[in-house]
């Protein structure tokens, strides 16, 4: 099974750049999406009814997603935050939030649950203007995986806008004073590795240095010194870590973000 997790800074935008024909030339059985940034009605219409323009007529052609069930979180704040999956298999049941843990206005978090399995897409908030509201996502991000644990393998996959490490960002001193590198963000993300989670990428390559977010200067640039990240991920319980076959960070030019692709056996 291959899973996908891609901050696509906004799905008009990504997919005038080519996201669309990418998902369906690379194939895998998971996307999750963060930052989708437009309502569920445009969303569906970017989609699954591709136009294209023929003289001055509008012709709707067959969308090329059409293997893939979409589970829409848009939010109802219009052009801001949300969270879109696509996966071939139907899913048993979808949750639109944390339930108990959590809820908020902003489509941050989707789960699916698809027999033994539930895979948790979540945007975790930038913190560098809602810092205590980012902690309080994390606190019951923690909690709500903690209590999945329970009666599931979990994989969770996101944006989590945390450098957990210094191998994780250039610049670490210079940032050890920023939101997305604070010692609180860091541990916060170190509780949910405790809780029985595990790195996906860092559990199947130590050493390697790949970030996931970096300016769109540097990606015109090659010599420019900027910031960049590794603070997208696919957290996973540590059963799984036995399952997995491959993890990576791939480099694309959809978005300032990179995708990041599991494969489980």
């Amino acid at each position: 099974m291959k899973i996908v997790t891609y901050n696509i800074n906004g799905i008009r935008a990504s997919a005038k750049l080519g996201l669309l024909e990418w998902v369906e030339k690379f194939n895998a059985d998971v996307y999750c999406f963060q930052e989708v940034r437009c309502d569920q009605s445009l969303t569906a219409d970017i989609l699954f009814h591709k136009k294209e323009q023929l003289s001055f007529f509008a012709e709707e052609t067959k969308g090329c997603l059409d293997d893939y069930h979409a589970i829409y979180n848009c939010g109802e704040v219009a052009g801001y935050a949300g969270t879109l999956i696509l996966i071939k298999q139907k899913p048993d049941n979808i949750l639109y939030d944390m339930g108990e843990f959590w809820t908020d206005k902003e489509g941050r978090t989707t789960t699916i649950i698809c027999g033994k399995l539930a895979i948790v897409n979540a945007y975790i908030p930038n913190g560098n203007s809602r810092l205590e509201f980012k902690m309080q996502y994390l606190q019951a991000l923690n909690k709500f995986l903690d209590n999945l644990n329970k009666d599931y393998e979990v994989i969770c996959v996101g944006d989590f806008n945390i450098a957990h490490n210094e191998i994780d960002l250039t610049n670490p001193k210079e940032c050890k004073n920023k939101s997305v590198f604070l010692p609180m963000e860091r541990q916060a993300f170190s509780d949910l590795l405790n809780i029985g989670m595990i790195d996906c990428f860092r559990y199947k390559n130590p050493n390697l240095v790949k970030y996931s977010w970096r300016s769109y200067r540097s990606r015109q640039d090659t010599s420019y010194n900027s910031w960049q990240y590794r603070i997208d991920y696919i957290l996973a319980s540590q059963s799984i870590g036995q399952k997995l076959s491959a993890c990576d960070i791939m480099n694309l030019e959809y978005s300032d973000h990179l995708p990041v692709v599991v494969e489980v056996e």
